[in-house]
């Protein structure tokens, strides 16, 4: 994409200012909302802070340590093996310095220990770690829903049902059954209202980073499977504001972008209610922790055998978003019950290879310790502000940490020209995650896909 001196300009402004040095001196317990948002203006993004001047956001100031973000063992130890084992060439594709060719498995950060931000591959090495922050299991099925809201009240939802198979950062080891040669492969599937039953699409992600990802969808009008191209990843959800790209700040083919590091710099970033972590639990036969107990035969990884992790979540732990909550007046689909942390970030910026991805830009910023991504602003072709991304991860564990994932927790994405967000609901009632389930590669296949249909 070629931009214009006006627009280089004003990016060169941006950047700036998002590097500028934090001066604000909000403390743990301190309430940032309205009457003191000035306080934020170098801890917040931009358009992030005008939320909270404008009163459409408030949150409690807490403190959150490096030591609070503990993987796994087993994923440490694979993070410190692959030291000098990768190397991003000037494509930005991740290459093995034995084979001098793209990897089919990875475990671990690719690239462990301090990024130098003067390596001009930096954002690249950024991104692949935090890629794999959260390719930390085998396969998973989730249960939720996406809720619509505008500033006024809620709107409407969809409930759907999404399988995810990995084939790198695979807890149990190295993946077996792997022909397409894909490092991830996806289904989702509407389950309410009727009209969405039967809308579902499948997604492959291919390893060779020269090689777009794979995308079908089942349409019920004609009842088949119709291939769809990249570029769909950009659009969003069952016609929501949340695109496939969206998650996780960044939950797109790394590929695609052209990826630049802006600066590193101390950002309030959101955590959930109770703290950025939760023990996994077994679904099967009542819900009971996970042991760790050597005895215990272990199947998929550190898993007891017959037991099914799953994560469920208590009321004490759910996000309330504006319209549940009596006396609210900022908007209805910010979560109320906000808390923000300051963190040493990465500041990266993305620019699309694709002439056809639907955004021109996106901003993210990401944990330099963990690797999770809070905030993402993102622009349209012509460099206008177009959306916010706000995202929230816990560390889902068992007892011992044998086996850890960074669960998504809640995600939301403001888009300013609709005048309304939708956000993800793992929390309520009825709803679940599972992990370790041991999905075979057929489940991602056009015909699998089809028989989902209606």
């Amino acid at each position: 994409m070629q931009l214009s001196r006006w627009g280089l300009a004003a990016l060169a402004v941006a950047s700036l200012a998002t590097i500028a040095p934090a001066s604000a001196d909000l403390k743990p317990g301190t309430k940032l909302d309205k009457a003191n948002c000035q306080e934020a203006k170098d801890l917040l993004p931009e358009h992030v802070m005008d939320k909270f001047c404008n009163g459409q956001y408030e949150a409690e100031i807490i403190e959150v340590k490096d030591a609070d973000f503990q993987y796994s063992s087993k994923f440490k130890a694979g993070s410190e093996s692959n030291a000098g084992k990768y190397y991003v060439t000037d494509q930005g594709y991740m290459y093995e310095t034995a084979s001098k060719s793209w990897p089919h498995f990875w475990y671990g950060f690719p690239f462990p220990g301090q990024i130098d931000e003067k390596d001009p591959q930096a954002a690249n090495k950024i991104m692949y770690n935090h890629q794999v922050a959260r390719f930390q299991v085998d396969d998973v099925y989730w249960f939720l829903a996406i809720k619509w809201a505008r500033p006024s009240g809620f709107d409407r939802s969809v409930e759907f049902g999404a399988y995810a198979r990995w084939n790198i950062g695979r807890h149990s080891g190295a993946p077996t059954d792997n022909p397409d040669d894909c490092y991830l492969k996806d289904l989702l599937f509407g389950v309410a209202p009727y009209d969405v039953v039967g809308v579902s699409n499948m997604t492959w992600w291919h390893t060779d980073p020269d090689k777009w990802q794979s995308v079908w969808a089942f349409v019920p009008t004609i009842r088949r499977v119709r291939r769809l191209t990249a570029s769909n990843s950009s659009e969003g959800m069952f016609g929501s504001t949340m695109a496939r790209d969206d998650a996780y700040g960044w939950g797109g083919k790394i590929q695609y972008m052209n990826w630049k590091l802006i600066g590193m710099k101390e950002v309030l970033v959101p955590i959930a209610p109770t703290g950025i972590e939760k023990a996994m639990i077994a679904g099967d036969p009542a819900p009971k922790k996970l042991t760790s107990d050597p005895s215990i035969t272990k199947v998929k990884g550190q898993v007891p055998a017959g037991q099914v992790p799953r994560i469920t979540w208590s009321p004490e732990e759910k996000i309330i978003p504006g319209y549940e909550k009596e006396g609210w007046t900022g908007a209805a689909f910010a979560p109320t019950n906000l808390k923000l942390a300051k963190r040493k970030c990465w500041v990266v910026e993305a620019i699309p290879k694709d002439p056809y991805y639907a955004y021109g830009r996106r901003v993210i910023y990401i944990d330099q310790a963990a690797y999770w991504a809070y905030w993402a602003t993102l622009y349209d072709r012509a460099g206008e502000y177009w959306k916010t991304i706000l995202w929230e991860d816990k560390m889902a564990y068992t007892p011992g940490r044998d086996m850890t994932t960074r669960h998504p927790f809640f995600g939301s994405a403001e888009d300013v020209r609709q005048n309304m967000a939708t956000f993800f609901d793992v929390q309520s009632k009825g709803y679940f995650t599972e992990y370790q389930i041991g999905l075979p590669d057929s489940t991602f296949t056009t015909s699998n896909l089809s028989s989902m249909g209606k």
